[in-house]
């Protein structure tokens, strides 16, 4: 009744704004941040962080949706969105990124192109240098 329509059905696991964990996060699935996390955050799912929550470590996610602050380096491997109220300190890599307006963020950002473009691009390259080759002997 009182929750967002927004939140993802699919969070496996939730750290409450009074929960503080210092060491390292590991989770299978998504995880939603309200809390203070002091170390690095490994997820294969998607890592949201509310507005008010606190990450000082490098967080490794699938997919990654940041509203509240982080300290540490971002390395997503797909997509990742940067709220207007988060605060992003550290470095940021992703196949995908959106910055809202008023989004803070002090560090370096790279694109990566995801696996399945890569594949797709090898495949196109590799075609394309056998046509070249069989184009030459002809």
């Amino acid at each position: 009744m009182f929750q967002s329509k927004k939140i993802n059905s699919n969070i496996s696991s939730i750290l409450g704004p009074e929960v503080e964990i210092k060491g390292n996060v590991n989770v299978t699935g998504d995880l939603l941040i309200y809390g203070k996390v002091f170390g690095n955050i490994n997820s294969k799912g998607t890592v949201n962080s509310a507005n008010g929550s606190l990450v000082k470590g490098n967080i490794t996610a699938g997919n990654a949706s940041i509203s509240g602050e982080v300290q540490g380096d971002l390395d997503i491997e797909s997509k990742v969105v940067l709220g207007e109220n988060s605060y992003l300190s550290g470095n940021l890599k992703a196949a995908i990124i959106t910055i809202e307006e008023g989004a803070k963020f002090d560090g370096m950002c790279k694109m990566i192109q995801d696996d399945k473009h890569e594949q797709e691009n090898d495949t196109e390259e590799s075609l394309a240098n056998h046509l070249s080759a069989a184009n030459e002997q002809a």
